[in-house]
């Protein structure tokens, strides 16, 4: 069964084409049944990429796929166009150092495969707040306040970067707007909706060693404002 692994990148950290080739070989080792590909949507970086990483994933990962772009646009805007690329029957996208356990991403997968799942949001697991920085937990828990209290969608924890769709849940994932961080929340809001799909949680683990790039106060306002257009979503 074939299945689409879609990467954004954005000034990734140094060796991250070594990265995705370490962890997609795991995964196929794991997995063999699936025939994995990454389709990797490179969102405007300006630093840490270079053709060779480009022409190394090319020669050794089988069928991938590449869109690059100069300006940067937003990991919702770069999930939508590999999205829009992603013909495989379940697609999955996740963060390019792929940070949740490889057994994580691939129970993602079976849930779709296996349950006739349409849309999993992966859940991130209690310990998740005992490995990151504090500020990180103050925002993630915030966040999820705001969401139960005022969206009053099921999953309340909607930016862990680890979701897996059916191509008919592909189509709500096209159908979003926002193009940044928040367009996770906005897919979950349009899927509450449908009462035809099939959208399910599951927990998923991070890996040691995850690097957390900043978020700054501009990013955080940008953010409240994308929250305000899903609250007046109708």
């Amino acid at each position: 069964m074939k299945i689409d692994i879609i990467l954004p990148c954005y000034n990734p950290i140094p060796g991250w084409s070594d990265n995705i080739l370490s962890a997609y070989q795991h995964l196929q080792n794991l997995a063999p049944q699936f025939q994995l590909r990454i389709i990797l949507v490179n969102d405007g970086s300006s630093r840490n990429v270079s053709p060779a990483d480009f022409d190394k994933l090319t020669q050794q990962l089988p069928r991938f796929q590449c869109i690059s772009y100069e300006q940067n646009r937003g990991k919702g805007y770069a999930i939508r166009q590999g999205a829009a690329l992603a013909d495989a029957p379940y697609v999955v996208f996740t963060d390019i150092d792929f940070p949740y356990l490889d057994e994580d991403l691939l129970a993602v997968i079976n849930k779709l495969s296996a349950e006739q799942v349409d849309i999993v949001i992966g859940v991130r697991a209690g310990n998740y707040y005992t490995k990151v920085p504090i500020w990180r937990v103050f925002i993630s828990k915030v966040l999820k306040l705001m969401i139960r209290t005022l969206l009053r969608v099921n999953i309340t924890d909607s930016q862990g970067g680890l979701k897996g769709f059916s191509q008919k849940g592909l189509d709500v994932l096209k159908s979003t707007q926002i193009d940044r961080y928040l367009f996770d929340l906005e897919l979950i809001k349009l899927a509450s909706r449908r009462s035809d799909l099939n959208m399910q949680p599951v927990v998923v683990n991070l890996k040691p060693h995850v690097v957390f790039a900043p978020v700054g106060l501009a990013i955080l306002r940008r953010e409240f404002r994308n929250f305000l257009k899903v609250l007046l979503m109708r």
